[in-house]
């Protein structure tokens, strides 16, 4: 029989992961792949937690406590990629909003030794919130198993990360209560796009954490607007600007698939390990969350 102290540590972790999450595994020609092995292991595969500092580092990929780099996959300009979520749910289960940002590795350096530094970051897809005066707030990525958007048809030739973020929003009243669930992807993007993209920016840096659609109270007063985080999404073109749209085409909610169902051409090849499944039971909606660093309860 385990030991009671074992049983209670089972019972912490199952709690600190509960409503946690990852993006582990690459859509590509609509098959996942493998976790991990073209998504960047991040510190949370295993406790599933959030990323709430915007100030460091981690704020970029957050797999500063990982050794290794993924593998790289190459998909076309113009095509579909997207991301599966795993975790407990394996859903976007907290209210919030969705970014994706991609950055090109400099000419001459492979994309899996670069750390995506500068201002070398442009966002191609977004999913904010929907409000209607101050009456309700809705999150249209709430539950969605997995996201799924096009790398625009002029994105230039070459090495990229490709970044999703997902900020939940349940505890984001007070400063660092954002919670950023984070991963980043490597890819050879092929073509001959010749856009511009941009606006840039820098992760660190892109985010203060005092921004209105980061440092918010969701609840009450319910907020008659929603300002989404970061630049205009580039949408192709050669001008370097973007297009916001309140809400990109919400992605239907699909079950996760852990099956591969086409073959996949690579880049670069290394073997990484799938994270274990977790397990654990959640609190009443709306219910505080404990994120990095937090040490309240955690069975939201």
């Amino acid at each position: 029989m385990k030991s009671l102290s074992a049983i209670l540590a089972l019972a912490s972790l199952a709690a600190r992961v509960s409503a946690h999450y990852t993006f582990p595994q690459l859509i590509v020609g609509g098959a996942n792949t493998t976790a991990w092995q073209y998504v960047r292991e991040t510190n949370n595969w295993q406790d599933l937690n959030p990323q709430t500092d915007v100030t460091t580092t981690d704020i970029m990929c957050y797999d500063s406590a990982m050794s290794g780099t993924a593998s790289t996959i190459s998909v076309a300009a113009g095509s579909t990629v997207g991301f599966t979520v795993d975790g407990n749910p394996s859903n976007l289960y907290h209210p919030g909003v969705l970014n994706v940002y991609m950055a090109k590795a400099p000419t001459g350096t492979d994309v899996s030794a670069w750390d995506g530094s500068g201002d070398v970051w442009f966002k191609v897809y977004q999913i904010s919130a929907v409000t209607d005066g101050g009456s309700t707030i809705t999150f249209p990525a709430t539950g969605l198993a997995e996201v799924t958007f096009p790398i625009p048809a002029q994105t230039p030739a070459g090495q990229y990360l490709i970044r999703v973020e997902h900020i939940a929003l349940h505890v984001a009243s007070s400063y660092g209560g954002a919670q950023f669930y984070i991963a980043c992807a490597q890819v050879q993007v092929t073509g001959s796009g010749s856009g511009t993209p941009g606006p840039l920016v820098a992760f660190p840096g892109a985010y203060t954490g005092n921004e209105p659609g980061i440092l918010i109270d969701i609840y009450y007063p319910i907020p008659t607007t929603y300002i989404q985080p970061g630049p205009a999404v580039w949408t192709g073109g050669s001008s370097g600007s973007g297009s916001t749209t309140a809400v990109s085409p919400p992605v239907t909610t699909t079950a996760k698939s852990s099956s591969t169902s086409a073959p996949i051409t690579t880049v670069k090849s290394t073997t990484t390990t799938a994270p274990p499944t977790s397990t654990g039971t959640g609190a009443a909606e709306f219910a505080q969350c404990g994120g990095q660093g937090w040490t309240g309860a955690t069975t939201w």
